[in-house]
C-alpha cells in the first residue's frame, strides 16, 4: 500500500485503520420487509448499534456478535453490508417504475438495495457471469423479498441489446484492495491492474450501449488503484458519449485523484469520490457517475 502514500492525505490514519482495527460491522435495513418496530428489535439484539450519519438505512452494530446469525437476517429485515458499499446505489438513485440493470450483481448486496429503492416497482435485471455465484444471488433476492429482480447469466461485456435501461450499475470486478488492506496491507500487482482495467472499461462501454438517452451509469470498485479507477473513467469520457457528473454526498470522503505517478487524469476526476477505510471504519470504495 506504500505506493498510495502520495495520494492519501492522512496516511497515518489510513495505515492505522488498515493494520490495527477491524471494520465496524454494519447492516442495511430492508424496507421491503422490515416493519415499523425494526429499530426496537435491532437495538434489543445489538444494544450498541447506531444509525449511520449519512445513510438512514444503515446501522453500525459496534458488536462482536455475528449479524448473519440473527433472526432479523434470516427474515430478510436487513442485509449485512459494509457501510461504504451502500454508496454506489445511493449515487445511482433508481426510481420506482424504472428499468434498471445491475451488471455484476452477485452475491446481491447492491441488487437488493436497488430493489428496495425501487419499491419493487419496474424491472431490475440482476446479472452475473459466474454461475456458481448465482446461487447466493437467488438466495438473497428471495430472502429479502426483492420480487422486482430478474436474474440473468451473461458476461457483462456481452449482454444482449434487446432493451434499454434508465439506470445501470457497474460494480465492477476489481483487485479488492479496499478489503484486502486489512489482511495483508499489500497492493495488487501491475499485471492484475492491467487485466482488470481492460475488463472494467469494456463493461462500461457495453453499459453505454444498453442505456437510454439521458440515462445514468454508476461505476464503482472496492480498490484504491488509480489504474482501475480514474484511468478507466478517463478512457470512458474520451472514448464514449458519456459525460462525467459531479457526485454530491454527505458521506466522509475525498475526491478522485487528478494525477498519480507519471499519469495525468485531469481535473474532471474531482467529480468522483474515494472512500478510504479510516473515513467510515469500513472498506474502501471508488464511485463515478456518468450520464448519456
Amino acid at each position: 500500500m506504500e505506493r498510495y502514500k502520495p495520494i492519501i492525505e492522512d496516511w497515518q490514519a489510513f495505515r492505522e485503520e488498515c493494520k490495527n482495527k477491524e471494520a465496524v460491522k454494519a447492516v442495511r435495513k430492508n424496507p421491503l420487509k422490515a416493519g415499523d418496530n425494526f429499530e426496537d428489535r435491532l437495538f434489543d439484539q445489538f444494544p450498541e448499534a447506531e444509525k449511520s450519519g449519512w445513510n438512514p438505512q444503515v446501522y453500525r452494530l459496534n458488536s462482536k456478535e455475528s449479524a448473519g446469525k440473527s433472526m432479523l437476517h434470516w427474515r430478510g429485515d436487513y442485509y449485512v453490508q459494509e457501510e461504504s458499499a451502500s454508496l454506489p446505489v445511493e449515487v445511482l438513485n433508481p426510481q420506482p417504475g424504472e428499468k434498471v440493470l445491475d451488471m455484476c450483481a452477485a452475491p446481491g448486496g447492491k441488487t437488493t438495495q436497488l430493489a428496495a429503492k425501487m419499491e419493487n416497482k419496474g424491472l431490475l435485471i440482476s446479472n452475473d457471469d459466474n454461475a456458481q455465484r448465482l446461487k447466493s444471488l437467488h438466495a438473497n433476492i428471495y430472502r429479502t423479498g426483492s420480487t422486482v429482480a430478474r436474474v440473468t447469466n451473461y458476461d457483462g461485456r456481452r449482454i444482449p441489446k434487446e432493451q434499454k435501461y434508465d439506470r445501470i450499475l457497474v460494480d465492477a470486478p476489481c483487485s479488492g484492495e479496499g478489503n484486502n488492506a486489512r489482511r495483508t496491507f499489500e497492493s495488487a500487482d501491475e499485471h492484475e491492474y492491467e487485466n482488470l482495467s481492460e475488463i472494467q472499461q469494456k463493461l462500461v462501454e457495453n453499459a453505454e450501449k444498453l442505456l437510454k438517452d439521458d440515462g445514468v451509469i454508476v461505476y464503482s470498485t472496492c480498490t484504491f488503484a488509480p489504474e482501475e479507477n480514474e484511468a478507466v473513467v478517463k478512457k470512458i469520457i474520451e472514448e464514449t458519449d458519456l459525460t462525467l457528473e459531479n457526485i454530491e454526498t454527505d458521506v466522509p470522503h475525498v475526491r478522485g485523484v487528478e494525477e498519480f505517478e507519471d499519469k495525468d487524469f485531469g481535473s474532471e476526476m474531482s467529480k468522483t469520490v474515494r472512500i478510504y477505510p479510516h473515513h467510515l471504519q469500513s472498506g474502501g470504495m471508488y464511485v463515478a457517475r456518468f450520464r448519456k
